[in-house]
């Protein structure tokens, strides 16, 4: 099965527009789901959710605290894992995958609050052949082998 998106033009702070790589996933937990746009990033080793979202779902947040280091910044995480829905434009092409390894991240007096949903390498690359086809404005996941991880619906 092949999922297509759209890069989304999104404004910076400097009031600069730049495309990023934005995808349609329901985030399922335990108590709810939401469904979000998240950025699918090839150079972030897993999937990182903020806890405001972790905690208004339900995901587990008892698991091993830690530090994520990223690019001149450093937060307090959780490990968990997430079962995300990665939505096609009819729901019967769907693609669910289950426990997808994820850090939760930790909000804190002294770090800003996080708000956007990454999604990483880690459980989810290994499931999809990804292009990313800027100049034709699109995302392409194609998946790459049977996933024993899909729920069946």
């Amino acid at each position: 099965m092949v999922l297509t998106y759209k890069f989304k033009k999104e404004q910076l702070q400097n009031g600069s527009y730049v495309m990023r790589p934005r995808i349609l996933v329901e985030l399922i937990g335990s108590e709810t789901s939401i469904v979000v746009p998240a950025l699918i990033d090839s150079g972030c080793d897993i999937t990182v959710i903020p806890e405001g979202i972790a905690r208004g779902i339900g995901l587990d947040m008892k698991g091993e605290k830690d530090k994520l280091h990223a690019f001149r910044e450093s937060n307090n995480v959780r490990h968990s894992s997430a079962a995300i829905t990665f939505l096609g434009k009819e729901h019967r092409q769907s693609i669910p995958l289950r426990n997808i390894p994820s850090l939760i991240v930790m909000e804190g007096e002294d770090s800003e609050k996080e708000e956007d949903i990454t999604l990483g390498v880690e459980g989810i690359f290994d499931f999809f052949d990804i292009s990313f086809k800027k100049r034709q404005n699109k995302i392409i996941l194609k998946q790459s082998i049977e996933n024993p991880l899909a729920r069946k619906s």
